[in-house]
């Protein structure tokens, strides 16, 4: 009986203290995970102040792409400011030099020399000598030379541009006053001898074939040309363009024995015309840099 008694009590002091460490184990397991927590604060805190970071302009890395892409956007434009006087150039015109080489009847070389006002407008002058020398399919000679004469402006519509090309609208006024010389070719008579003339060339009045030989025939014109053109810079203060000219005939004056075949500058006598001149450019001055500055809203 007692040794019964004697058991249970210690069964009873055993669970007791079975229940005393297990409660003392769950207190620790508490303890570490509150240790735990304590430790993880500052890491669950960053979020925090990165949004904090964030709104004083700071950007997280998930966003600093988004930010740049914005920040792109919201820049605002620039514009260059070229001096008012932003040197000279001097150019040769190449095209109607080559244009004997490539069967044309004409030859003709210019000078052309422009002042660079703010790298949007320039004042141009241009001076040039053409002639011919050619024979027609009907055996007529004709033969002309002499200076012309251009004056105008050039507008550059990229005038706002830093890297220095141009795209040029202009206009000119341009005249020649010029000498020219007509002569048929003769033909021979085989049988009574003699040139009878060309017959190609017939009197209108009598109906027979009639030599012609003019020379130092007087003629002159006025005209109007639109310019459309480009310039690039090559090297350094070398650059090359080329340009379209629509030429217009204002006025003209030509002998009493027939009106002139080329004038020097023009080009075919017509009323109106095209040429293309292609010029290689030296560029003087303007060393100048442009200021680039915000544009005003």
């Amino acid at each position: 009986m007692e040794e019964k008694i004697s058991k249970s009590i210690i069964n009873r002091m055993l669970t007791g203290r079975l229940q005393a460490v297990n409660m003392l184990a769950g207190r620790l397991q508490a303890v570490k995970l509150l240790a735990a927590l304590l430790m993880l604060t500052p890491w669950l805190a960053l979020p925090q102040q990165a949004d904090a970071q964030t709104t004083y302009g700071q950007t997280p890395r998930g966003n600093r792409e988004q930010t740049k892409k914005q920040k792109k956007k919201e820049k605002k434009p620039t514009e260059v400011d070229y001096p008012l006087y932003n040197g000279f150039s001097v150019g040769m015109d190449l095209w109607g030099l080559g244009g004997k080489v490539f069967g044309s009847d004409f030859v003709s070389t210019e000078v052309a020399v422009d002042v660079d006002l703010k790298h949007r407008y320039f004042p141009v002058a241009e001076i040039g000598y053409g002639s011919t020398d050619t024979w027609s399919d009907k055996g007529i000679h004709y033969k002309s030379s002499a200076p012309y004469l251009r004056i105008g402006m050039d507008y550059n519509m990229l005038f706002r541009k830093a890297h220095g090309h141009q795209l040029r609208l202009g206009l000119r006024y341009a005249t020649s006053s010029f000498d020219y010389d007509v002569q048929s070719l003769g033909v021979s008579d085989p049988i009574y001898g003699g040139t009878p003339g060309n017959p190609n060339i017939s009197d209108d009045v009598w109906g027979s074939t009639v030599p012609f030989d003019h020379r130092g025939m007087k003629g002159s014109m006025q005209w109007m040309e639109l310019c459309v053109g480009i310039r690039a810079n090559v090297w350094g203060n070398l650059a090359m363009g080329w340009a379209m000219r629509f030429k217009f005939k204002l006025s003209g004056s030509s002998d009493t024995y027939g009106d002139p075949w080329y004038v020097p500058g023009f080009g075919q006598y017509a009323s109106n015309t095209l040429g293309i001149t292609y010029t290689l450019v030296y560029q003087f001055g303007g060393k100048t840099k442009p200021q680039i500055k915000s544009k005003k809203k």
